[in-house]
Formats: C-alpha cells, structure tokens, sequence
C-alpha cells in the first residue's frame, strides 16, 4: 500500500472555493483503479497549506493509471484556479515502518 501526499498553498480567500470544487470532484479519486482512501485537511502551522493524502494500492495506481487519465485531469483543472505554485507529491510505502513496533 502506498499513501500519497499532495501539498496545495491556497490563499485564505481562495479556500472555501478550494473546498467546495474539491467536493465536486473527489469522485474522480475515489473511482480510479487502486483507491482506497483519503484525508484533505487544512495545516495547523500554516492555514495556506492544504494537504491531500490518498492511500493506494500501489504506487503504478497512482502515477502509471490515474496521474496521465482524463479523470485526473479533470479533477486537477478544477482545483487549479484556487491554489498558487506547484502542487508538491510525496509517495511513501505504508508497509515500511521504523522503531515503534513492540
């Protein structure tokens, strides 16, 4: 299982519109091969940052089927009028775990 991490900087007067497409089209995730789940929450530090993280199946889920799909596109130029600069994504491998464990 892999979660993905995408990181938005959404301006405070952009976010209810940021929220409100985001609803619209959340479905285009959720429908994509590999989906399983997802949190979009709003930073506490920084309230410009949003972070959207979505649990897959596989890393290939992700970026080989559903990043180059038309659902991805269209669910990312939604979004794209409400945050500035680049989008950051982080994968990382949710079966990997350091110290913690008893």
């Amino acid at each position: 299982m892999v979660i993905e991490i995408a990181r938005f900087n959404v301006a405070p007067e952009q976010q209810q519109g940021f929220f409100a497409a985001f609803a619209e089209v959340k479905a285009y995730v959720e429908q994509a091969e590999g989906y399983q789940s997802h949190i979009i929450s709003q930073e506490i530090e920084n309230s410009s940052r949003i972070s959207l993280l979505v649990q897959w199946r596989s890393y290939a889920d992700h970026v080989e089927l559903f990043e180059p799909s038309a659902a991805h596109e269209t669910f990312i130029n939604a979004l794209v009028p409400f945050f500035t600069g680049e989008v950051e994504v982080f994968h990382f491998n949710s079966a990997a775990t350091i110290g913690g464990e008893k």
